[in-house]
C-alpha cells in the first residue's frame, strides 16, 4: 500500500471552483485504486464544515486547519506570491511539520499556491517522490494577465505578483519527480523544465443528465458558470457583458450568470434585466440548465482547461464558446460545439444559432458521447495509477 501526502493550501471542499473540482477527481481517482492511503492537508477555504463527499472516502484522511486571513499589504514584502504567503499559516506548517515525521513514498503538491511549503517538506523529505500539480502555467499565464490590467497601479502589483509565481513555479518544477497538467499545451511547457510530466484530463465527479430534446419551450437564454473571485475573472465578466448583451438585448436573448459576482459588478449592471440576471451561487443548477439553450465558454483572460466545459457536456447543452477558451479538448470534440475566434462573433454565432433546434439537440448528443469515453472516472483511475503505482 502506497502512502501519499497531499498537500492543498485550499482543501478542495465545497466543489464550486475549478482548482477545487479538478484536485477532487484526481484525489477520488486515487482512493479508487485501493491501493493508495492519502492523507491530506491544507485550509478551509471558509468556515463551512468539510465536505466527506471526496475527503471521507475511505482511504482519506483529512487534517484540516482554519482559513488563512488576508494579509493585506504584507505579501508584497515577501518572496511568495499573494496566494501562496496568506495559505501558508502558522497553524498549517506546524500540522504538516507533524506528518512530514512520518515515511511517505508521494508528498504531492497541489497547485502553486501550495509551493511556498516547499522548504518544510525538503527538509523531511526523506525518500519521498515530490509530485507537483499544476491547475495552469503559471509563469506563462500570469504575465498575460497582468499587463492586460488598465490600472496602471494594479498593473504593477499584479505583474510583480505574476513575476514571484513565476519563481515559485520554478522551484517545484525544479525538484518535482512528477509533474500533473491538465492540457498537452501546458504540458509542452512544463516539459522545457522538469523530468517527467503527464497530462490528467479532468475527471467528471457527476451524473450524465437524462435525455431531454431543446425545443421553442426553452426560454432564449444562455448560462454561464463561473466563479469570479478572481480579478481575471471579474475582468473576462465585464468584457463578456460588454461585448454580448448589446447583441442579446436586440434579439431577444438572456445570459443568467451563476457564481459568486462581486456587488460593485452587480450594481454596475443593474440596469441590464431581463437580459442579464445575476443568480448568485447556486446550490441545484438544474432549473437552470433546464431553462438555458447553451452554455457559454467566452474566457479571454486566465488559460486552462475551464471545467464548466464539463458541465455543461454531460449535462447535455450545447455549448457557444471561443477557440482560444478550450484548451484541452480535441479538434473533434471542438467540431461538436458553436466557437468563435472573436467575442464579436461569438455573438452573431449565439444569435444565428439560438433557433435552430436541429444543431442545438445535435451537438451535445456527440459531445457527451466523446466526453464520456475521455473524462470518465475510469480512465482518470488508469491515468492516475499509472503515476502513482509505477515500478521506478
Amino acid at each position: 500500500m502506497k502512502k501519499v501526502l497531499w498537500i492543498s493550501g485550499r482543501l478542495p471542499t465545497p466543489l464550486f471552483s475549478g482548482d477545487a473540482l479538478y484536485s477532487a477527481g484526481i484525489l477520488k481517482a486515487l482512493a479508487m485504486t485501493g491501493e493508495i492511503t492519502l492523507s491530506v492537508v491544507g485550509t478551509r477555504r471558509s468556515d463551512q464544515a468539510i465536505d466527506g463527499g471526496i475527503l471521507g472516502l475511505p482511504g482519506i484522511t483529512c487534517v484540516d486547519v482554519p482559513p488563512s486571513q488576508p494579509s493585506g499589504l504584507r505579501s508584497l514584502l515577501s518572496s511568495l506570491p499573494r496566494d501562496a504567503y496568506n495559505l501558508g499559516t502558522h497553524e498549517l506548517e506546524l500540522a504538516l511539520a507533524r506528518l512530514l515525521k512520518q515515511d511517505w513514498d508521494w508528498i504531492v503538491v497541489d497547485h502553486a499556491y501550495s509551493a511556498g511549503l516547499l522548504p518544510i517538506v525538503l527538509r523531511s523529505q526523506k525518500d519521498a517522490s515530490i509530485c507537483y500539480i499544476a491547475h495552469n502555467a503559471e509563469g506563462k499565464i500570469r504575465p498575460e494577465i497582468a499587463s492586460s490590467i488598465s490600472n496602471p497601479l494594479r498593473r504593477t502589483i499584479m505583474g510583480l505578483d505574476a513575476e514571484k509565481y513565476r519563481k515559485l513555479e520554478q522551484k517545484i518544477l525544479k525538484v518535482a519527480d512528477a509533474v500533473i497538467c491538465i492540457t498537452d499545451a501546458d504540458e509542452s511547457y512544463f516539459r522545457q523544465f522538469a523530468k517527467k510530466t503527464y497530462v490528467v484530463p479532468p475527471i467528471f465527479l457527476g451524473a450524465t443528465a437524462p435525455a431531454r430534446v431543446i425545443d421553442p419551450n426553452y426560454p432564449r437564454a444562455v448560462l454561464l458558470l463561473g466563479s469570479f473571485e478572481w480579478v481575471a475573472k471579474q475582468q473576462n465578466l465585464e468584457l463578456i457583458i460588454d461585448a454580448l448583451l448589446p447583441s442579446f438585448k436586440q434579439n431577444g436573448i438572456s445570459l443568467n450568470v451563476v457564481g459568486t459576482v462581486p456587488q460593485t459588478i452587480r450594481d454596475r449592471h443593474a440596469d441590464q434585466s431581463p437580459h442579464l440576471i445575476f443568480h448568485g451561487r447556486v446550490a441545484d443548477i438544474s432549473g437552470l440548465l433546464l431553462s438555458s439553450r447553451g452554455g457559454l465558454v467566452p474566457d479571454l483572460l486566465g488559460g486552462g482547461f475551464k471545467l464548466k466545459v464539463m458541465d455543461y457536456a454531460f449535462e447535455r447543452l450545447p455549448i457557444f464558446g471561443l477557440r482560444m477558451a478550450l484548451a484541452g479538448t480535441t479538434p473533434e470534440e471542438q467540431s461538436a460545439m458553436f466557437l468563435a475566434d472573436s467575442i464579436e462573433e461569438l455573438a452573431k454565432i449565439i444569435v444565428e444559432n439560438i433557433d435552430n433546434f436541429d444543431r442545438l439537440n445535435r451537438n451535445p448528443a456527440k459531445l457527451l458521447e466523446l466526453f464520456s469515453e475521455r473524462f470518465g472516472l475510469e480512465r482518470g483511475l488508469d491515468r492516475v495509477r499509472q503515476i502513482f503505482l509505477r515500478a521506478d
